[in-house]
């Protein structure tokens, strides 16, 4: 198991769902939750419906947002 240095809910385990990145002790990936907040759940809808955390909710909003800014920043600018 790899857990993410500054996020409590958040964990990768080798094997499980393709190691993809996911809620701690759950088959719950951060994919699962982007997917359903983008298709307009709240976030209360999804933490009640996965069974997870409201606080895992959040936390993944955050690594997707400091992902983003860091794709972001080092992205090339066309001239």
């Amino acid at each position: 198991m790899v857990l993410l240095p500054g996020y409590k809910w958040l964990e990768i385990v080798p094997g499980r769902r393709g190691s993809r990145l996911a809620v701690k002790g759950t088959r719950v990936t951060v994919d699962d939750i982007l997917d359903m907040l983008a298709a307009g759940w709240e976030p209360e809808e999804v933490a009640e419906e996965l069974d997870i955390p409201l606080e895992a909710v959040y936390e993944t909003l955050r690594f997707a947002f400091r992902t983003l800014k860091r794709v972001i920043a080092t992205a090339e600018i066309p001239s």
